[in-house]
């Protein structure tokens, strides 16, 4: 009897950790993802489209419809995105000859190699048509640890298209994105 007493005691003051816990999240799911329903953006995209801004009001964007290569990931709560930007492959760096010590001339080879590369990965949320990102890791310092997450507008085209469009400040300098559904 003296058992069951203790273990009834014991669920009952373990029951409100529980709980915490399930409102904080898991270290594998944010509490922003539990419980919540699949969202239109879930799942795998590559960009098929990229609409540059013009310099001013009235002048038109270019359009770029044959983007380099991308793969942008929306999980249940999380995303992740790699993209090269521009419109030519990437020219590979000749190896340096001595690894360790590279001379400017192979450091400026490998920075051209890697500047349009862009790389994050973090949370999101969506509210509304509004996708809220959050960088936890990236490859510019700056997304990293900015305290304002990347804001995007997005418009589905049935199931498979999707389009991010930058929202305030960035709407003058970043590409209004069409995504294309991989999966």
């Amino acid at each position: 009897m003296k058992r069951i007493l203790f273990t009834a005691a014991m669920l009952v003051a373990m029951a409100p950790l529980a709980i915490a816990q399930t409102a904080q999240g898991t270290p594998s799911q944010p509490a922003a993802a539990q419980g919540q329903t699949k969202s239109p953006v879930e799942g795998v995209w590559r960009i098929a489209e990229m609409v540059m801004p013009g310099g001013g009001a009235a002048e038109k964007g270019t359009t770029i419809t044959n983007p380099q290569p991308s793969l942008i990931i929306f999980t249940r709560g999380h995303y992740s995105q790699v993209i090269v930007r521009g419109q030519q492959p990437r020219a590979a760096a000749a190896p340096a000859k001595d690894p360790r010590n590279p001379t400017d001339a192979e450091k400026l080879a490998l920075l051209e190699e890697w500047r349009p590369v862009g790389a994050n990965a973090g949370t999101y949320e969506v509210k509304g048509t509004t996708i809220i990102r959050r960088a936890i890791v990236a490859k510019s310092v700056e997304v990293m640890t900015s305290a304002t997450p990347l804001t995007s507008e997005y418009k589905l085209e049935g199931t498979n298209t999707l389009w991010l469009i930058p929202t305030g400040d960035r709407a003058a300098t970043d590409p209004r994105l069409k995504l294309t559904r991989l999966e």
